[in-house]
């Protein structure tokens, strides 16, 4: 079934989509080109079946997969081999693993299933993304050709009214689907935007056109020509209005949807219709390639950009489109079409299936080599460990103090000493950089004994993560875990997000050695404040993070908490700005907070955000074992100056506590990412377990003073 407004309609969706990748031409929509697509193939899908069975009296399942093997099975399996190939030559060796399993998850057409996952697991959703990733809507599709053909056969059975029960059923099953998306935009945006149970209606509402075609016939072409243009024009809007900040796919998406079934409607036939644009003959060609130009487009702009590691320039980025066009234009002329129009394959529909099965295990057997390939990780050097030494200072006149290396034992507090007059004294803060990280600085390769290895990075985390105690993103309720000293009197909590929970291996041990109770509170992404931000893993924002907050306030009571450490990322975004909080709305925050906490006679402690390399650490290590050096980041790209003396002022502004960690990440000019056999960073934006740990003395050091000072006054009191 050919029509000239439906090739125009494919050129125009592909064009938004790599216009929208390309960051070209300000369309912040173009990624509903992908709904565009959709409507368009559940209404030639379901027009060929209907015409099947009103020629024949029956639907051939053999004969329509054959059909879809032949279409987009042999350009799919070029464009997996291919990108394959290129990521083993150009991408970091140690994103291999995951793009191999992409390669197989789309070879094997449950892509959409793994990028739902990945997206919404907290760990994994600042990774680069993968090559593979555009496979996610071609998953939905073939997902959706399983059950459709069959679901047709069964509405069309022998029936006087079975276009009407079909259309029933349908409409039904499409309002169902749409139901779902809308309610899970709110619940887990990327699961709407990845999930088959989401996206079906929109097939559904082009197959309803399709059910629906002798009744469209039947509306004035003037009608129709109007409500084409009006189509046209709002799927145009749609590309130019809607952003990814906005709750999409849920009630926006039917914008677009409808706008493509609205073209539909106007067929080809209206003489004033959008056709006329439509089917002019840069449209027809480009559409007629759309399948191949939307496979070839992504992986190279993915694989461009991550070899370079940097954004594209404008001309790189033109280049790179051009390079994929004609990759696509290439495999449309020697690959899909002689597949395509096959006479021997057309004829003998069990060949075509066999063809297409052997293609996708080949697809999937590609993946499963770049998966499992082989690559170095680090050099031969054994680096030596790190020593922990320090010069602190307090806001008042305080002894320097040196902590001598990871592996001391920490001093047990067996009872509480004599009470001095006056406040406990104050936390002791480093006033230079220490040791370790400034010979971090001069790193070069990456060693063989590197703890952890690079591979192993990601899973160097805290034991809270996989017990629960650090709550997921859904959860609203606080999940109590005690750690330390479990039957001391006396306290200390660990409040905030991902950012705090990174120092819970230091405060552990801390509060062993020191016989204080350690009660954890902290929430994947939810920041210390009364603050509702954008999180692109649940939704636009994230007000779940309120009604936890409130419960923890309610918690710090109930534990008989004294002194609670304290901190968040300070990059968590306005969702009306898209940016991160104004300083003065932060200060805010926290003359509301910190007032509140002592309040309820406990001593909060701030301790200043972690500084940001801006690229996953190992990832970056990974191609760059003898130049560990080009991974490192400057003080102030990694710190950014404001809202590092934000952290300061509102504890300072608030008669609270602060505990500066920049000198134990940064020099006074870099940061590294490795110093002696320890790796610092764990992604993007996290400190090992390991690097903690090597810290542990440094926070003894700077903060028991304190803590034990004001435990002092309260068994006084």
């Amino acid at each position: 079934m050919f029509r000239r407004d439906i090739e125009g309609l494919r050129a125009l969706a592909v064009g938004f989509v790599i216009l929208f990748h390309a960051k070209f031409l300000g369309l912040t929509g173009g990624f509903i080109g992908v709904d565009v697509f959709f409507v368009v193939s559940g209404f030639l899908i379901t027009s060929l079946l209907i015409n099947e069975h009103s020629s024949v009296g029956k639907i051939s399942l053999k004969n329509f997969y054959a059909r879809r093997a032949r279409r987009l099975l042999p350009a799919s399996a070029l464009v997996i081999a291919v990108t394959a190939l290129a990521s083993r030559i150009w991408l970091e060796p140690l994103r291999l693993k995951d793009i191999g399993t992409d390669a197989v998850a789309s070879g094997g057409f449950f892509s959409n299933i793994l990028f739902g996952i990945r997206s919404t697991d907290y760990l994994q959703a600042g990774q680069p993304p993968s090559p593979f990733q555009h496979f996610w809507s071609l998953s939905v599709e073939e997902q959706f050709y399983i059950v459709w053909p069959a679901l047709l056969i069964v509405l069309l059975w022998k029936s006087r009214d079975r276009h009407t029960r079909a259309i029933v059923a349908i409409a039904t099953l499409s309002i169902i689907s749409l139901s779902l998306c809308i309610w899970q935009t709110t619940q887990s945006q990327p699961w709407a935007f990845f999930g088959l149970h989401t996206r079906a209606w929109e097939l559904g509402i082009g197959a309803l056109v399709a059910l629906s075609w002798k009744h469209i016939e039947q509306l004035p072409t003037n009608f129709r020509a109007v409500i084409g243009w009006l189509g046209l024009f709002a799927i145009v809007v749609s590309g130019l209005t809607i952003t990814e900040k906005l709750a999409f796919p849920g009630k926006l998406a039917l914008l677009p949807v409808v706008a493509t079934a609205l073209v539909l409607m106007a067929g080809q036939h209206t003489h004033w219709g959008p056709q006329r644009i439509l089917s002019i003959k840069p449209l027809q060609w480009i559409g007629a390639r759309s399948y191949s130009i939307y496979l070839w487009h992504w992986p190279v702009l993915i694989i461009a950009e991550s070899h370079a590691g940097r954004d594209l320039r404008v001309s790189e980025r033109i280049i790179a489109i051009a390079a994929a066009v004609i990759a696509a234009s290439l495999s449309h002329h020697f690959l899909e079409n002689p597949v395509r129009h096959s006479v021997s394959l057309q004829a003998k529909p069990r060949l075509a299936l066999m063809v297409g099965g052997a293609l996708i295990v080949m697809s999937i057997g590609i993946g499963f080599v770049l998966r499992t390939s082989s690559v170095a990780l680090s050099t031969d050097l054994i680096a030596e460990a790190p020593v922990a030494l320090t010069t602190t200072t307090t806001s008042t006149t305080a002894p320097i103090v040196a902590s001598e290396s990871t592996t001391a034992p920490l001093e047990t507090t067996t009872s509480i000493a004599t009470i001095p007059e006056g406040p406990p004294p104050a936390i002791v803060n480093a006033v230079a950089p220490i040791d370790a990280v400034i010979t971090g600085a001069l790193t070069d390769e990456v060693p063989a004994n590197l703890q952890p290895s690079l591979r192993g990075a990601s899973g160097d985390k805290p034991e809270i993560y996989d017990n629960g105690c650090h709550v997921n993103l859904i959860a609203i309720e606080p999940k109590v875990c005690v750690y330390g000293d479990t039957e001391s009197d006396f306290t200390v909590a660990l409040y905030g997000d991902s950012h705090a929970a990174q120092w819970f291996p230091a405060l552990n041990q801390i509060a062993l050695e020191r016989q204080w109770r350690l009660v954890i509170l902290t929430k994947m992404g939810c920041t210390t404040i009364d603050l509702i931000t954008a999180n692109s893993l649940v939704g636009p924002t994230y007000p779940g993070c309120r009604p936890w907050r409130e419960k923890v306030l309610e918690r710090f009571a109930a534990e008989n908490v004294r002194v609670v450490f304290m901190t968040s990322s300070n990059r968590l975004t306005d969702p009306a700005t898209g940016q991160p909080f104004a300083d003065s709305i932060v200060k805010a925050g926290f003359a509301t907070l910190i007032p509140q906490l002592q309040g309820m006679s406990i001593s909060p402690i701030v301790i200043t955000d972690t500084p940001y390399p801006g690229t996953d650490v190992p990832i970056c290590l990974s191609k760059a074992i003898k130049n560990v050096g080009s991974c490192a980041f400057s003080r102030d790209k990694g710190i950014r100056a404001n809202r590092q003396q934000t952290s300061v002022d509102v504890a300072v502004e608030n008669n609270a506590q602060y505990l500066d960690v920049s000198h134990w990440v940064c020099s006074l000019d870099t940061c590294p990412v490795i110093t002696g056999n320890i790796l610092m960073y764990r992604d993007s934006h996290h400190l090992t377990t390991t690097y903690v740990q090597f810290l542990t003395p440094l926070i003894d050091a700077a903060v028991a003073p304190y803590v034990d000072g004001v435990r002092s006054r309260i068994s006084a009191s």
